[in-house]
């Protein structure tokens, strides 16, 4: 959808691509009528003619849309224009969590004068801002379902905001999720996705939670593999004790251990 870069779809100018996942593409546009920046997600057009995957960019535009909290992205809009869907989102300028996590063991790795570890304070920050976001999100009955580092941004300012809520569920809501489809990321799934369990809840935020805090605090991630080795061990295996790897309080093991258990 790269044509789309200069064109104006509805309110929005189109100015670069910025992401681009299996459902959708995300673009940096201009709306002129509010003079600011925001970022504008487009369905894949192949999937324009497929009920089942506009119900579900549908459902995630509605659903976030009537989030309101600090360390949410902001959804704005959300329409369809000569069969392109499209959702209008606060643009954040900043850096992921992905980012800062790669470029602090790459300055442990190079012996730079760079980022070193995370400190407690660091993670302290992170942890509650994570929290409060997923609780509060929770409390509306939405969970996010895809939590990692790369949706995790931080803004010029330093604030904490989690993005992209592409593969949200509504809690006490039948699955829509086509059959078969395993939707997430296998590194920092929960035991319940992993199986494609129907009764995820917000626990499943959490334990995607805990490997985020599991990477942070030992530079690496708690299984590896194959796909499906990872998904086998996030269902069966118990992670390695943080402390075994790195220099960890036994109250932030306890914590991420917590997190990572299985139901």
């Amino acid at each position: 959808m790269s044509k789309l870069i200069g064109q104006t779809i509805g309110k929005y100018q189109i100015l670069e691509r910025i992401g681009r996942g299996g459902m959708a593409e995300v673009f940096k546009a201009y709306q002129p009528s509010l003079n600011r920046h925001v970022a504008i997600k487009i369905m894949h057009s192949h999937l324009a003619d497929d009920p089942d995957f506009v119900t579900r960019f549908e459902r995630e535009a509605t659903s976030v849309g009537r989030l309101r909290h600090p360390n949410i992205v902001r959804v704005y809009d959300f329409d369809v224009k000569d069969k392109l869907y499209y959702m209008v989102m606060e643009h954040i300028d900043g850096a992921t969590l992905k980012d800062d996590i790669q470029e602090r063991k790459a300055s442990q790795t190079n012996g730079s004068t760079g980022k070193s570890s995370y400190s407690f304070n660091e993670i302290a920050y992170i942890i509650t801002a994570l929290a409060s976001g997923l609780d509060y999100a929770h409390a509306q009955g939405i969970i996010h379902r895809d939590l990692k580092p790369a949706n995790v941004m931080f803004t010029a300012e330093g604030q904490l905001v989690i993005t992209d809520f592409g593969l949200v569920r509504l809690l006490n809501t039948p699955s829509q999720t086509m059959t078969g489809m395993v939707t997430g990321t296998p590194a920092y799934m929960s035991p319940e996705q992993a199986v494609q369990d129907k009764k995820m809840d917000r626990q499943s935020d959490l334990y995607s939670l805990g490997v985020i805090l599991y990477r942070m605090v030992t530079g690496r991630l708690p299984f590896s593999g194959t796909t499906p080795e990872i998904l086998h061990a996030h269902v069966y295996e118990k992670p390695a004790p943080p402390s075994s790897i790195a220099s960890v309080s036994p109250e932030m093991e306890a914590i991420i251990l917590r997190a990572m258990a299985k139901k």
